[in-house]
Formats: C-alpha cells, structure tokens, sequence
C-alpha cells in the first residue's frame, strides 16, 4: 500500500539550516551559563549582571554553607576516627582580635565619659564685702548631654542551621559603629557589601560570641553582616549600630 505521508526533500531541513540551529542554541546555553548559573551557584560573575540581580550574592552564600558543610563533615570524620579533639577550640587569632576590638570600644567609651562635664567639688569663698553683697551669683549654663552611642538596635533569634542578614545603607567614606552579642551560643558571620558595581568582603567569623568595630565602606550602597547559627541550640543575637547612615535594613 502506498504511503503519501513522507515528507518531501523540499520540507526536510538543510544542512545549513541545522548547524545554524546548533549555534544558537549552544550560545544561548553558554548566555545562560554566564549570566545565570555561574553567578548564582558559585558566585562567580564576569559580566557584572549577577550582581546587579542579586544572584552573585545568592552563589557566594552557598559556597560559603558549601565550605563551612566541608569543614564540619572532615572535623567529625576526624573525630570518629579519633585522631581529633571533639571539643572545637576557637583559633588563638580570632580571640586576640575580638580581645583588640573590646579594648577599642572600652576605649571609646571612656572617650565619651571624659567629654561629660563633671560635677564641681564645692569650695570654702570668703566673705563678700557688704557693698558688694547684693550682686547676685552667676548662673551656670549646663553643658549638653553627649549624644547616645547607638542609634538602631535589633535582637533576633536564629534556630539551628538558620541565617539572617541585615544590611546598612551608608555612602561612600561615611563612618559606622556597631557591635554585636551572641546569648546561648556562638554563631559565624560574614560582614560584606555591594554598590556601584562592586562586592566586597571585610571579615569573617567562625564560631565567635561577638564582634565590634568600625565599618568603613569605600562605595556607596548597601554594607553589613550575614549571620548563621551552626550550633544545636537556639541562639539570641542583639545587633547595635550608629554613626553616618541612611538606614538599617533586614534582607533575608
């Protein structure tokens, strides 16, 4: 039986046709790859529109839980293996530098002290002549009260393996202040920032009970901390900040 439903040479695709086909379909895939899958798995962003979507930010979380997920399964690997102290021990670096940036904000606390006027110690006058008895005392102008060190302060509670961020808007060169304080636990944190383009990395933490210091940002946009609680317990974080910003904002 004859069958009339083959296609014609006339309706089959040329070979032209299919390799033009194939390009484009291996540029797009590579567009994608780029632009897309880089940026937000692995934080790697060459043509700049993964930060401009928040997906490099998105890679560089996950490769930072990626590490961190490493360095917890080869650390219980070592202990079942017994060639390892279960007990975490903070490295002697991150306690002299949380020990530096105590003494810093010790320092400027008694800064502020001193700048408050002190009460005056009374002392004995003598007796004023009678011409000059009716001339009245002088009134003391009291002096203004320095102003409070934090201006936004926030308390959270992060349950095992959660994550938050909070973030301060600033321009570039302007000066913050904060500290932060861990209550039933210790938790990592990793302060960064993004603008104009750039994203920067200031410090990271493992394992800390808190941290204080100065955020000095070189661009203008948005500069703060992603905190995680990778302990077995819930944890209470109270967030402080002052100094030359717009506003503090909470991102995840």
């Amino acid at each position: 039986m004859y069958n009339t439903d083959f296609p014609s040479k006339a309706d089959l695709p040329t070979t032209d046709r299919l390799i033009r086909s194939t390009v484009i379909a291996g540029v797009s895939a590579l567009a994608i790859l780029v632009t897309v899958v880089l940026p937000s798995e692995y934080g790697i962003d060459p043509t700049g529109f993964g930060r401009l979507t928040g997906l490099t930010t998105m890679g560089q979380i996950k490769m930072q839980l990626a590490e961190e997920a490493a360095a917890e399964e080869a650390l219980s690997a070592a202990v079942a293996s017994g060639t390892a102290n279960p007990t975490p021990v903070a490295p002697a670096a991150d306690t002299q530098q949380l020990a530096a940036r105590v003494d810093a904000l010790e320092s400027l606390i008694l800064e502020l002290q001193s700048a408050q006027p002190t009460a005056a110690v009374p002392t004995e006058v003598a007796p004023a002549p009678a011409e000059l008895a009716a001339v009245p005392a002088p009134v003391e102008t009291p002096a203004p009260v320095a102003a409070p060190l934090w201006r936004d302060e926030v308390t959270f509670t992060l349950t095992p393996m959660e994550g938050t961020e909070y973030k301060l808007v600033m321009t570039a060169g302007a000066v913050a202040t904060y500290e932060f304080v861990v209550d039933g636990g210790v938790i990592n944190f990793d302060a960064h920032g993004e603008g104009e383009g750039q994203s920067l990395t200031y410090e990271e933490g493992r394992g800390v009970m808190g941290d204080s210091g100065q955020m000095i940002p070189p661009v203008s946009g948005t500069h703060g901390w992603f905190f995680r609680n990778r302990g077995n317990e819930d944890v209470v974080v109270t967030l402080r900040t002052g100094g030359d910003y717009q506003e503090l904002r909470k991102l995840i």
